[in-house]
């Protein structure tokens, strides 16, 4: 950090690698682990299941809405992204008074200006890589209905396994980039937290990390979901679904 403030302590950086590793490395946390599998798994097999019924329906107008309904809340992040990234660059446009008012608070931390140019820049990087993965997600979306609308009715059953696993796949690749753009407003939350200091940056990265680990592992959702995967497909929960199909979607 060559160019790091003068102000910028040890555990102002400890807090940032951390911030940064949290952020980026989430979801490829998430993928990779197979002997624990995850809601985002265990749903990846779900939308294959979902593909292969689609094939054998005559209309296909409900999955067309359900796609729909995905669509427009990726369309509603990514216009609150945008919104977020105006406001950000307007605090960026007149940061003489954003730093006098920000100084005169009692429970912010006291830093120089470019520390606390690089916090807002911080925070603009975080909805703005919200915004990339929210409007990337909306494209496979478009990509994913033009597989389904082009899919051939009733295909054979070599010919249908094949289209629902990509299709599926295809479907999990979008729906990963919405997670993840989802998931940058929560730690734009702990991006903030460094106004009050270091240590709020660090607590409030770990807070949200197990908040999030634990929705995917030990939330009332994830047993359900998990009891729910071993029913559609006729296997012990306890069991992990094999490797093979569990490589249902990108974690960026």
């Amino acid at each position: 950090m060559y160019f790091a403030p003068p102000d910028m302590t040890v555990l102002d950086r400890v807090a940032l690698v951390w911030f940064l590793f949290a952020w980026l490395g989430y979801g490829r946390l998430i993928h990779g682990m197979r002997s624990a599998p995850s809601i985002t798994t265990r749903m990846g097999e779900m939308r294959r299941l979902w593909m292969h019924a689609m094939l054998g329906r005559d209309s296909r107008i409900v999955d067309a809405s359900l796609m729909g309904n995905t669509m427009h809340s990726a369309t509603f992040f990514a216009s609150t992204s945008m919104i977020a990234l105006a406001a950000l660059l307007g605090l960026l446009g007149r940061f003489d008074q954003t730093f006098a008012a920000l100084q005169d608070l009692e429970f912010t931390a006291k830093t120089s200006r470019m520390l606390l140019e690089g916090k807002l820049l911080l925070l603009i990087l975080v909805f703005a890589q919200c915004f990339l993965k929210l409007t990337w997600a909306l494209r496979q979306m478009n990509y994913c209905l033009a597989m389904i609308g082009a899919a051939p009715q009733r295909p054979a059953r070599g010919m249908r396994d094949d289209i629902a696993v990509h299709t599926g796949r295809l479907l999990s690749l979008a729906i990963s980039s919405f997670n993840a753009g989802i998931r940058g407003y929560y730690f734009a939350l702990a991006a903030l937290a460094w106004i009050l200091g270091p240590l709020a940056l660090f607590t409030v990265t770990t807070g949200i990390v197990a908040m999030l680990l634990w929705r995917q592992f030990g939330s009332a959702t994830a047993s359900e979901i998990r009891l729910s995967h071993a029913a559609y497909l006729g296997t012990d929960p306890a069991l992990p679904p094999a490797a093979a199909e569990t490589a249902l979607g990108s974690p960026v």
